[in-house]
């Protein structure tokens, strides 16, 4: 039961991760209607849906601190990360945006990056990453399909990058993992 419930998560998980290559932006109908652009003006808000911090730590952690291939790349230990309530704030937003307005893109309805959203958090980045993932998914599955995707492995296996913050909004997952100056 276990093994089919896996299975089935694994079959419903979209990934994407910034690369270089062009985005591709997917529009998920929902009675043919999408919701307005979700703005936020300001940094005090309430974050529902919380994930546990310090698993989502222990599980990205294990995985630098051992080192791994990401494809066909090798990528050595990195030091573990730390948890920034900023990024944690940041990646929420995204994912509330994309759930609320059915979509699922590393560019923001307003035209936003992920770097944008750091900012207008309060975090002053010198280097950032952002990966995002759609699926029915538990803590432990989201950061496995993340380190089984080349991109989503070099973004958290980054020895540069040094916080991270990751949250959900109901099937919509971010993280932001960033550098401060």
């Amino acid at each position: 039961m276990k093994n089919s419930i896996l299975a089935c998560a694994a079959g419903l998980l979209l990934l994407c991760a910034c690369t270089k290559e062009p985005l591709e932006e997917w529009i998920l109908p929902e009675n043919g209607k999408a919701s307005l652009p979700f703005e936020y003006k300001d940094t005090s808000f309430v974050m529902t849906q919380r994930v546990d911090s310090a698993n989502m730590l222990r599980l990205v952690n294990a995985f630098r601190a051992k080192g791994c291939n990401c494809g066909e790349v090798y990528m050595p230990p990195a030091p573990p990360l730390t948890w920034n309530i900023r990024l944690e704030k940041a990646s929420w937003l995204h994912s509330k945006e994309m759930k609320d307005s059915v979509y699922m893109s590393h560019t923001g309805r307003n035209g936003s990056t992920g770097g944008d959203r750091i900012r207008k958090m309060g975090f002053n980045w010198h280097r950032y990453a952002e990966n995002i993932a759609l699926g029915i998914l538990t803590e432990k599955t989201v950061v496995e399909g993340w380190m089984g995707s080349k991109t989503h492995c070099m973004a958290m296996m980054d020895p540069m990058l040094k916080e991270t913050g990751i949250a959900r909004s109901g099937n919509y997952w971010t993280q932001e993992l960033a550098l401060s100056y």
